[in-house]
């Protein structure tokens, strides 16, 4: 009996300790890094995790709850690519009903039906094209079936999403401007909107507009962007909201050259209406129609008897989903949790998809208790996770390389382009950023070949958020090393 207790002993102290020199020497050295003086306020979050082994190497407050900021486009995307799948089209139709007569007018209902591709009308992508482009093609189609003159009604429909465009966690400063553009059932050129500036003659002059593009007639712009110090960039800010005609910027541009920044476009099926309606009468067919945005509850039965004049794919939820890790793009995010909900529930809302989200992550085996999901993009600051949730996931999909293979690699893309260049592409992280956090989640493939889950995530600083990427691109490197 004693010597199967001393066996037992022996094979208990084996199992627990068969990690312990990795945690000892990496968790040193990852614990002096962190020891750096401008993380001394603030709060940080860690978890390292063998892949081979689903085993944690090193952890500080890794079940505590932190702010992921982008981090949490990692959720998303994993969780994108399994429920609606990799090869996933967005599928946009313009419908027709009534007829073309011998005279060539266009009579009846020409329905446009948005499915929120994110991707409509943007060209910053292969295979699409700009909304310019776009409209054009799209007018010629209805002039190569012999219409001359359009004496229907244009009508789009935007419900396939809910009529609510933006987060509702989202911060006021944040939703005027490009990066937190709604997310609409019809959107177009990534819902932004270009600004051309003309700075002053000196410093605190007042900045002249040049041109806005494209442009809605309704849109009612109050400037008081100033002229400021030469190397100053662009500080300038948008305050606007959804359906609201009304835009507002305010800061600073540097005196010299004219610049060009970026708002959101508060209501893109209007602004599509008004372009495809002039592209009309530019190709030669006569206006003497009206046209109509759906509202919630309208709805236009019958649709799938009509004729359908144009049908346009997306490209696949993969190619969607690595653009959105490399630029980290909050509009794709939030589209893709949304069309989760729709494709799952029947209901493209924030709230079915992060619901959706939370199922799959339990699927995974994780446990949810502390995690908060307040959108798919992580611009909301209330959303939380813990490191070791991300590390799990990250673990789960370790062999899903539809997903590793969207999330950028270090020194070479997007967002990460300027960290671990020395590493030679075996780094993968997503990063996050927003005001006061700085966070780093994805793989590392190690010197030995061991693979890791890795999440850091620092909340509350008060540094630069250059200087603490660098101290997190030590912790990688050192990851990197072992």
């Amino acid at each position: 009996m004693q010597s199967i207790k001393n066996f037992l002993l022996s094979f208990f102290i084996l199992v627990f300790t068969i990690d312990a020199p990795a945690q000892s020497e990496l968790g040193t050295k990852v614990q002096a890094i962190l020891a750096d003086s401008i993380l001394k306020t603030a709060q940080i979050g860690v978890s390292i995790r063998n892949n081979q082994t689903n085993k944690i190497v090193f952890e500080q407050n890794g079940n505590k709850s932190f702010t992921p900021a982008s981090n949490l486009k990692l959720v998303t995307t994993a969780a994108a690519l399994t429920l609606l799948g990799p090869e996933y089209r967005f599928i946009t139709k313009v419908n027709h009903s009534g007829s073309i007569t011998s005279a060539g007018e266009l009579t009846g209902v020409l329905l446009l039906k948005g499915s929120g591709d994110p991707t409509l009308g943007s060209n910053k992508m292969v295979s699409v094209t700009s909304y310019q482009t776009l409209i054009q093609n799209w007018v010629a189609v209805l002039k190569s079936k012999g219409v001359k003159e359009f004496k229907g009604i244009f009508i789009i429909d935007a419900t396939h999403f809910e009529y609510n465009a933006v987060p509702n966690d989202y911060t006021w400063g944040d939703i005027g401007n490009y990066y937190g553009a709604g997310s609409f059932g019809f959107n177009m050129n990534e819902n932004q909107y270009s600004i051309t500036l003309k700075p002053g003659e000196k410093i605190g002059d007042p900045v002249s507009v040049i041109s806005i593009v494209p442009k809605d007639t309704s849109w009612k712009y109050s400037n008081a962007i100033y002229t400021g110090a030469v190397g100053s960039g662009d500080q300038t800010i948008f305050y606007s909201s959804p359906y609201n005609p009304q835009i507002y910027a305010q800061g600073t541009v540097p005196i010299g050259k004219s610049s060009t920044v970026k708002g959101s476009i508060p209501n893109p099926s209007d602004l599509f209406a008004q372009l495809f309606i002039e592209e009309m009468k530019l190709q030669g067919i006569k206006w003497s129609g009206d046209y109509k945005i759906l509202k919630p509850g309208e709805t236009i039965v019958g649709t799938d008897q009509w004729n359908t004049l144009i049908e346009y794919q997306s490209p696949t939820l993969k190619e969607i989903a690595t653009y959105t890790n490399l630029i980290s793009n909050n509009l794709y995010a939030e589209c893709m949790l949304k069309e989760i909900g729709f494709k799952t529930r029947g209901v493209g809302s924030v709230a079915a998809g992060t619901n959706e989200v939370k199922k799959y992550l339990s699927r995974q085996g994780i446990d949810t208790t502390g995690l908060i999901l307040k959108d798919g993009s992580g611009m909301s600051p209330f959303n939380s996770i813990s490191p070791n949730q991300l590390t799990l996931l990250l673990s789960k999909q370790s062999s899903n390389l539809n997903l590793m293979s969207c999330i950028p690699v270090a020194g070479k893309d997007g967002t990460v382009s300027h960290i671990c260049k020395e590493t030679g592409g075996k780094v993968r992280v997503k990063s996050g950023t927003m005001s006061g956090t700085v966070c780093y989640s994805g793989y590392v493939q190690s010197l030995s070949g061991t693979q890791y889950a890795v999440s850091l995530l620092v909340n509350k600083h008060d540094a630069k958020t250059w200087n603490v990427q660098k101290v997190l691109e030590k912790v990688l490197q050192q990851v990197y090393q072992q």
